[in-house]
């Protein structure tokens, strides 16, 4: 049971202590004006951290929600897993982080905030559509049917053109999309122009008709049994408009090992050769060429590939680090698949027990090999204490990829880092020859 309490976010972690020079203060005026971030400890790296919103959030976390967009733009969102949670942006073209807009302050705007009201988290990965960046909120992660006594998710959009942040569901029956439940993954048909989510406690699959303004509940596979099951964090639509999306249930994991999927046309359906090791469902991944090509991965270090063309389903390895993967062990909830496709930038994480040892590593997909890079701290001492790393897809026009950082400590604060991977792996092959050369000196 602990362990499905830290997969799906429940324990309350935060971040690492500041470093010195980098103040906290609740106060901070650059939650309005943006925070320009600075240099890492090694070249080719930047670090920025999550302000404060005016209305009070402070956020301590930041759960697989780091995404990008065509222009290179990237979003990250920021929440207390108590109160409220926000979206923040980084401009490509300056570098700036600022905050886009948070849960509570959109839906007061339209009047669509109940006393008592929470928005727990912005659990889903900022969603690029038509012009403008979705997100939805989970404001209860428990696989129990405690859902049933909290207002179902809201949709929230961000305009970049206008420099808005909105409650779409203000607009829906009741104030929210559905009567009961929560949102964890998004997947974008802009053929279609729906945007599909994947539910909390259920697997229920909901979409979002942008046109329209209303969401569907389209219901889970009936292969699936039991009432609650896990949810997993990514899914994808391929380039004929199919959706497909896993789920993982440790009381009946039969059920849950290979994907499914929802075809608009059909209906439900299932891969059952599309086996996923473990019956871990999907954590993180990223699509290419309108969704004909993906590679994905689980939280065990999994990692497979997806062609539509081909039809198939290829397991190319297990990221090794040496050490057990799983509760007790490292998990990966950082996935950055390189723009030439042939290797993966992925970290450990040790939710919920902070470490020293979470590091980065290189996973190349042709031989299955993994190469360690650096632990996390020698990015910049900032992130010593942080034992989450979180994020996929998210790569900058430049070729830099995103991802956000959090732990525990007594002051707690999401960092977002940048990393430039020819600059960095330059770095690091500097410092060893720095180093072998000292040794070979004394």
């Amino acid at each position: 049971m602990m362990r499905q309490l830290v997969r799906l976010g429940l324990v309350l972690v935060c971040c690492a202590l500041p470093a010195v020079g980098e103040a906290v203060d609740p106060q901070d005026p650059r939650s309005a004006t943006g925070e320009t971030g600075r240099a890492g400890a090694l070249d080719g790296t930047w670090i920025w951290r999550l302000p404060d919103t005016p209305n009070g959030l402070h956020p301590t976390q930041s759960w697989h929600a780091t995404g990008s967009t065509p222009d290179g733009d990237i979003y990250v969102g920021g929440m207390d897993h108590r109160t409220n949670a926000a979206l923040y942006r980084i401009e490509a073209r300056t570098g700036t982080l600022r905050l886009a807009g948070d849960a509570r302050s959109a839906s007061e705007a339209a009047h669509n905030w109940l006393p008592g009201e929470t928005a727990q988290k912005f659990h889903t990965r900022p969603l690029w559509h038509h012009g403008k960046v979705y997100v939805a909120t989970m404001d209860r992660s428990d696989l129990d049917e405690g859902y049933l006594a909290r207002r179902g998710f809201h949709w929230y959009a961000y305009d970049p053109a206008h420099d808005r942040f909105t409650d779409l569901s203000a607009a829906e029956p009741g104030g929210s999309a559905v009567p009961h439940g929560n949102l964890v993954t998004l997947a974008s048909d802009p053929v279609r122009n729906v945007i599909y989510g994947a539910g909390v406690p259920t697997g229920a699959i909901y979409r979002y008709d942008v046109a329209t303004g209303r969401t569907q509940d389209l219901g889970r596979p009936a292969s699936y049994g039991q009432p609650y099951v896990y949810t997993g964090r990514v899914m994808w639509v391929d380039a004929r408009g199919r959706l497909y999306f896993t789920a993982s249930n440790w009381d009946a994991p039969a059920a849950h090992d290979h994907v499914h999927f929802y075809d608009p046309q059909t209906g439900f359906g299932e891969e059952p050769g599309w086996v996923l090791k473990d019956g871990m469902a999907l954590e993180t991944g990223q699509c290419f060429d309108g969704g004909r090509h993906c590679v994905f991965g689980d939280d065990r270090g999994h990692v497979y590939r997806f062609d539509q063309d081909a039809h198939t389903w290829t397991y190319l390895g297990q990221v090794e680090t040496g050490k057990a993967a799983g509760w007790n062990g490292v998990e990966f909830w950082l996935f950055a698949v390189a723009p030439d496709r042939t290797r993966a930038y992925v970290a450990t994480s040790t939710s919920p027990r902070p470490s020293d040892d979470t590091a980065l590593y290189e996973f190349d997909f042709a031989s299955g090999q993994t190469r360690r890079l650096c632990a996390m701290a020698d990015l910049d001492p900032a992130l010593a204490h942080s034992h989450v790393h979180t994020g996929y897809d998210a790569w900058d026009a430049a070729g830099r990829f995103y991802f956000a950082s959090f732990g525990y400590g007594d002051k707690p604060v999401v960092r977002v880092s940048r990393i430039d991977p020819a600059r960095l792996k330059a770095a690091l092959a500097r410092r060893a020859a720095t180093k072998a050369g000292a040794g070979a000196g004394r």
